[in-house]
This record gives structure tokens, sequence and C-alpha cells, in this order.
């Protein structure tokens, strides 16, 4: 049997790597286990090498002497790389807001080993499709066979070999998300379970902005969003010059979509913003599935 059931694998790259000190020094507090049972972790990234004291990192230099590897190659080759039955995918830029419940991981191992259907357990909320509460697994729901971000790259449990098996494109995180999900369709029996709204959050990294509760990284097209990471920042005494990254508001964010923030003439409108909403939205899936098929297969 392994030492470790499983691995942590934190997706990251290069150009992140002003984000390492800060995520690992508050993953290091909040999830204590990881350095007292010295819980193998892996920064997926491209050539640099990172080490954290007290925790058990190691970068694989995939992509040195020139070499160019897609994201979901580099990250195949990371998991083809360990020896454990399961793996926790977390990102880089999603930094805890509370401790870890360590205690429920065990709980959720001893499920996905008792009924091997089961691909996944996220620990984020789903909205994108109608979930199924069968009841099995408690603070979980059940995705349905078609639904949206199946495949996703929020903190979740993943069994290490299927993983691998929904990783055969070279896709960047973003389209293994959207058009890569189009593959779980073809695995009716594989079980991917998520996390039930209101529900107390294994991975706590939610922060609240004007009473609304939001799970939302740090960075954000390469900016800081600064409501989301300096309360914790403050909170573990790091300090960030936010102005080398740059900041977003929290409007270019997406968090602020009121009709109050729209011009007058798109207020008299607004009625009509549902119906555009679902049309635009219906057209971009439409030349997307038309220009990406072979992602399906």
């Amino acid at each position: 049997m392994d030492k470790h059931r499983y691995t942590v694998i934190v997706s990251s790259c290069d150009k992140y790597e002003d984000l390492w000190e800060p995520f690992f020094k508050i993953l290091k507090t909040e999830w204590k286990e990881l350095g007292e049972k010295q819980i193998p972790i892996i920064l997926n990234t491209e050539e640099k090498a990172f080490e954290y004291e007290g925790l058990n990192i190691r970068t694989l230099g995939l992509c040195k002497n020139g070499v160019i590897l897609s994201w979901t190659a580099r990250l195949r080759a990371t998991l083809e790389s360990i020896d454990t039955d399961y793996i926790i995918l977390l990102l880089d830029d999603f930094f805890m807001q509370d401790p870890v419940k360590t205690e429920k991981i065990s709980q959720y191992i001893k499920w996905m080993d008792e009924n091997p259907r089961i691909s996944t357990f996220c620990f984020k909320e789903t909205y994108a499709s109608k979930n199924i509460r069968d009841g099995k697994y408690e603070g979980f729901e059940r995705r349905p066979l078609i639904g949206q971000y199946k495949f996703n790259c929020q903190a979740g449990l993943w069994r290490r070999d299927r993983l691998i098996e929904y990783l055969k494109k070279d896709e960047n995180p973003w389209e293994w998300e959207t058009i890569g999900n189009w593959r779980s369709y073809r695995h009716p029996s594989h079980l991917f379970y998520s996390h039930i709204p209101g529900v107390e959050h294994v991975f706590p990294y939610t922060y609240e902005i004007s009473g609304t509760v939001f799970w939302g990284s740090g960075v954000y097209r390469g900016r800081w969003f600064v409501p989301s990471v300096d309360p914790v920042f403050k909170k573990h005494g790091i300090n960030i010059d936010y102005s080398i990254r740059g900041t977003v508001s929290e409007k270019e964010f997406g968090v602020v979509k009121k009709r109050e923030d729209a011009p007058m003439w798109k207020q008299k409108l607004w009625f009509l913003r549902p119906v555009y909403c679902s049309m635009v939205n219906a057209m971009n899936k439409f030349q997307l599935v038309l220009t990406h098929l072979d992602h399906f297969f």
C-alpha cells in the first residue's frame, strides 16, 4: 500500500512564480497535515524550481531545453510520474481563507475505493447544469451525463488514472473545461460529484463582497483582484506590492453587474437582457462546436 493515498498537484506556470511564496505559506498554515505528514506535492510548472520549508514540494522541469508542452500534456506527464491512486488538484491563484477540513478527505477516498465508477469529488459548487441529489455521498450532488464543467480545475479529488484518460488532447485549461468537457459525455458509467451549495466547504477559498459570497481567483487576467486576496494576505502577514502586477476593479472582474451601473439607454432595455444573453451564449456555443468537433473524440 502507498504511504500516502494522494498527491497534491498545484497547477501553475513560471510567469506566476511571484504567487508561489504567499500561496504555499498560506497553504502550509491552513492545511497543517501537508507538513506534518509530508504529503507529496508537485508544483506543476514549466522550468523553474521551488521549495518551501517544511513542505514536501517537487517540480519536474518538464519544459527545459526549449521543450514546449501544452497545459494538458504537462499535467498528463505529471500524473504519469506519480504512483498514488488519487490526486488533489489545486490552482496557484486561489488562496485558502480558512483551515482545510482534512478529516473529510479520508472519507472521500474511502467512497472512491468502494465505488470505482466515481471519477471525482469537486469541492466547489457547480451551477452550470441541473445536478442530481442522489443522497449517496453526504455534501455532494451528482453531475448529469450532459452537463458543463464536469472537467474543471477547481479544488477537487480525482482518480489519477481516470484524469489521465480525460487529458488526451492538447488543450489549455479553459479549452479543457469547455470543449474538452464534451468527452465526459462518452462515459455514462463515470460519476462526477460536486459540492452542494450551502454545505461547509472542505477547501474554503471564498470571499464576500456586499453580502454576496464568491469563489474567486486572486489573479484575473494577470492582475491582482485585491478584494479577494488582501484580507487573507493581511491575516498571514504577507506584504504584496500590487502595483507590479497591477489590479482589476470589481466591475472588470464581473462582480458588479447591476442595472443602475449601466448607461441610461441600457437600463430602459434591461428587460431584454436575459433573452439577449441567452441568444449570444447559444450562438457562441454553436460556433464553438463547429470549430472544435475533433475535441470530442
